[in-house]
């Protein structure tokens, strides 16, 4: 069990450090980690409560520089997005889930990063924004993650970055907790893999611990900067969300 908790906490100080900078990472880091060792049911469980945590400190951070209105109709759309993934995940194969997701991601920051002109998207309009809800409420509930679909989106609108993670802050963690409450309504409960009640309360320190050396480094990065290792952090993500889905194939 030391080993475990060493593991996941390290995950957890990265991912919290990650996040504070770029809006994204525990998902992308710890996310991985848990599905190895705690199963990947549990361990998307325990993401999605951990980021709970992890998102609340930070949106409390920057509520003054969050676009509310953008909040409130991407959140909208994760609520939509969330409801049927709980439906698919009892009937539809996990893997082929995860390997459908991962590729989706990778074609999708691929168009974004070669072709972000050519989609003419308006910051302002409602239904991609709709959209990226949706299918970033979608991923949270399936794989523990929901960060790498509205990258996409911030970057085919060219959404300025810094203003994009003040608001991605909130938006993760509704994301979070739309998933706890479905999972609770709908398949009758969470499943932790019967984590200790000390691992917990050690990860929340380090969910902390990470902020405070995350905003240290964020003064240091340039938006450029910041930008390039969260569509970095997308990518590794998707790919782990690949590869996670053809192992449980084998």
């Amino acid at each position: 069990m030391l080993t475990v908790a060493t593991i996941l906490l390290l995950a957890v100080l990265i991912g919290a450090v990650l996040q504070r900078i770029t809006g994204m990472g525990l998902g992308l880091v710890a996310g991985p980690v848990l599905t190895v060792l705690l199963g990947p049911a549990a361990g998307v469980t325990t993401v999605n409560g951990l980021s709970i945590i992890n998102a609340a400190n930070n949106a409390w951070s920057v509520r003054k520089k969050t676009d509310w209105k953008r909040f409130s109709i991407l959140a909208g759309g994760l609520v939509i997005g969330s409801v049927p993934a709980v439906f698919i995940i009892m009937w539809i194969d996990t893997a082929w889930l995860l390997i459908a997701i991962g590729a989706l991601v990778l074609l999708s920051l691929a168009a974004s990063i070669f072709k972000p002109d050519s989609a003419n998207i308006s910051e302002t309009a409602k239904l991609p924004m709709i959209i990226a809800g949706a299918i970033a409420g979608f991923m949270s509930t399936v794989a523990g993650i929901a960060a790498p679909a509205l990258t996409v989106y911030s970057r085919l609108t060219g959404w300025d970055y810094r203003d994009w993670v003040a608001t991605l802050h909130p938006i993760i963690m509704v994301a979070n907790i739309v998933s706890f409450v479905l999972k609770i309504v709908l398949l009758g409960g969470l499943e932790f893999g019967g984590l200790p009640l000390w691992i917990w309360m050690a990860a929340i320190v380090a969910i902390f611990v990470g902020a405070w050396f995350g905003d240290r480094l964020n003064d240091k990065l340039s938006s450029e900067g910041a930008r390039k290792l969260a569509m970095g952090l997308a990518g590794a993500g998707a790919i782990m969300v690949l590869i996670n889905g053809v192992m449980a194939l084998s």
